[in-house]
């Protein structure tokens, strides 16, 4: 791999629409919520961040947004809301795609969590580049302006990022994918937190995912696989002779730096991997487990794994990284207890999101099917949810959700692809995690976003609402509203 230089860069501004109020006390004087890092206020309630990445439509470039709704006592509303968008600083020869692949973190411990999306070719010091950038948290919402963490040289281009603190000094770190063109190799960064509020890590290091000339593919999530507390990695890749195949790498966190990869196989020896990974516990056993989303049924065919209409790969985690008493399984829609049938491009395993549903204890995985028919509306889309329990992931209990489902607003239409996103949130408190499911081709790629409750006996359609760009004051045309959901 030839040298890279990590360059941080200068901030860029972006516009506000606020209309939710200041917070009235600190986080730790609200409710225990489930899941603070997602709390952008403080006020003690997670919130929800929703992306607006319009690609290339007819010719026409646009800026991106992010519409942040925030958690309260009721849930979501559309009524607290905050909206975000590059208008300023877009140029039409380098659109930024902003509000893609949104994730949070509270990167300078000041008690707020702060936002994070992946941006492409975003102008900075007039030079193309990627970067992670970052709206910072604090009282009264999310900054206005965004810092970049990290802008990687024209040679490179980044395919992910995650965030967890994986070298166990209790501050979160941003760990970037990417590819260096004519390398075969892939390669991440590590940026160690804290952060200070130009956004400069503390230090920073960089990891190699080397092995058989794989190139890293899309995917990373971290999440404390052997119990250690300090955050591990797994991390999507693909063999650069081998395109259509799939690998996923669990890499161990520790004070020294992360391991050397180790590729995750199933019972007959075939490594493991798919489009889209997520990282949590399903059996309560206080190691967590990795969830590979294998939504592309249309490769690995000659290894005959049960991956007809896509797939979840499930492996759970042990002392030493992976289970050596529970063997990795494949669910699909033909595992008993999965409602619907596996059939070719269904697109199960995209979408994944991991949250306690039921308030069990147990944490439960939903991934979207965006490619499901319903009767004769090829591509329509629906949402799975999965039941964890004492013995890891289940069909049993599994519940499915589409537009035609009874009280889910909306009527199923041809090449609506529900489910392309989906995640997991407790905006009230409750320790139950609601559905939101994200849906960006809907209404000729204006998208939609859907918010279902949850109760102690899951995920309910019951009072469920949907609404678009247009709602929240984001330009509708093109917006593909949804297509990415804060994590």
């Amino acid at each position: 791999m030839s040298k890279r230089r990590l360059a941080l860069a200068a901030a860029v501004a972006v516009t506000a629409a606020l209309t939710v109020p200041m917070a009235a006390q600190a986080a730790e004087a609200g409710p225990a919520a489930s899941r603070l890092h997602d709390d952008f206020n403080g006020d003690g309630y997670p919130d929800l961040a929703i992306g607006a990445p319009p690609k290339n439509s007819a010719g026409t470039l646009k800026p991106g947004a992010v519409t942040v709704l925030y958690g309260s006592a009721n849930g979501l509303s559309t009524s607290r809301r905050q909206v975000l968008d590059d208008s300023k600083v877009y140029d039409e020869s380098h659109p930024t795609g902003y509000g893609s692949d949104l994730q949070s973190t509270d990167l300078d411990g000041d008690g707020y969590a702060d936002l994070l999306s992946l941006v492409h070719w975003s102008p900075v010091d007039g030079d193309p580049g990627n970067t992670v950038t970052v709206n910072w948290g604090g009282p009264q919402g999310l900054s206005a302006d965004r810092d970049n963490l990290v802008r990687l040289p024209d040679s490179t281009w980044t395919t992910g990022f995650t965030v967890g603190d994986v070298d166990g000094d209790r501050h979160p770190d941003v760990i970037t994918l990417g590819n260096e063109y004519g390398v075969e190799d892939g390669y991440g960064d590590v940026l160690n937190g804290p952060f200070d509020r130009s956004g400069s890590p503390a230090r920073t290091s960089t990891f190699t995912i080397d092995t058989d000339n794989f190139q890293i593919a899309r995917t990373i999530a971290a999440g404390d696989v052997n119990g250690d507390g300090i955050a591990d990695l797994a991390v999507g890749a693909q063999d650069s002779e081998e395109p259509d195949s799939r690998k996923t790498a669990l890499l161990l966190g520790g004070s020294q730096g992360l391991s050397a990869p180790v590729w995750l196989r199933d019972p007959n020896g075939h490594r493991m991997g798919g489009e889209d990974l997520a990282i949590g516990d399903l059996n309560k056993d206080g190691y967590a487990e990795i969830v590979i989303g294998h939504p592309n049924d249309f490769y690995d065919s000659d290894l005959e794994l049960p991956t007809k209409g896509g797939a979840l790969g499930v492996v759970y985690g042990g002392p030493n990284g992976v289970s050596t008493t529970r063997k990795p399984v494949w669910i699909n829609q033909d595992t008993a207890g999965v409602p619907g049938a596996g059939e070719r491009g269904d697109g199960m395993g995209t979408g994944l999101s991991i949250g306690d549903t039921d308030g069990d204890g147990y944490q439960d995985v939903a991934t979207g099917l965006p490619g499901e028919d319903l009767g004769t509306l090829a591509d329509a889309g629906s949402v799975l949810v999965l039941r964890g329990g004492a013995h890891g992931l289940t069909g049993t209990g599994a519940k499915t959700f589409h537009q035609n489902t009874t009280d889910v607003p909306g009527t199923a239409e041809k090449n609506d692809r529900f489910g392309a996103a989906t995640t997991l949130v407790d905006a009230d408190g409750d320790k139950r995690y609601g559905l939101v499911v994200g849906d960006p081709a809907e209404n000729a790629n204006n998208g939609s976003v859907w918010v279902f409750a949850a109760t102690s006996r899951g995920i309910t359609a019951s009072g469920s609402f949907t609404f678009g760009a247009a709602t929240v004051g984001v330009t509708p045309t093109g917006a593909r509203f949804g297509a990415s959901l804060g994590d």
